[in-house]
């Protein structure tokens, strides 16, 4: 799985690619800037990408990330589409399905949309670095015995003496 962070019009939105020949290729692409639209609750835009589709379906899910070989373009489903039935989406022609998006529908509603489009970043995520483990504490150091007191001092001693 390829961790992904898409910026729709502003806000921000985590995702996974998944582990594919395709989605290797899209990865290699990354950083991506792109200007989108939508289309009912879908966000599509384009990708200079050109692949066959192994596993084509318009039957896709809220929160799934496809490919759509016809564009060719990037669609991010957040619900209804034009084509739509009941309340999941419907792509225009067969996609594939190359990953997901925390899909909150409420976003879609919050992204900006501009005179020509909606702004469009999709970048890798790079894994958090393992954090460092905490110090282990010093193993317990055999008892120390206490040193022997000194031996009181005399004072000197006179000598008394014959003359």
């Amino acid at each position: 799985m390829k961790p992904i962070k898409l910026i729709i019009g502003g806000v921000e939105i985590a995702g996974t690619l998944n582990d594919s020949p395709l989605t290797d290729r899209i990865w290699r692409l990354l950083p991506y800037d792109e200007t989108g639209e939508t289309w009912g609750e879908e966000v599509y835009f384009p990708i200079n990408l050109q692949a066959e589709v192994t596993d084509a379906t318009t039957n896709v899910s809220i929160g799934d990330i496809a490919y759509w070989p016809e564009g060719p373009d990037l669609c991010l489903f957040f619900g209804r589409t034009p084509k739509s039935t009941d309340a999941l989406p419907v792509s225009a022609s067969p996609v594939e399905v190359i990953g997901t998006f925390k899909c909150n529908r409420q976003d879609f509603h919050l992204i900006r949309r501009e005179r020509h489009g909606v702004p469009v970043r999709v970048e890798r995520v790079r894994p958090e670095a393992p954090k460092p483990a905490a110090p282990a504490e010093p193993p317990p150091s055999a008892p120390v015995e206490p040193a022997p007191e000194p031996a009181p001092l005399r004072p000197p001693q006179e000598t008394v003496g014959e003359q």
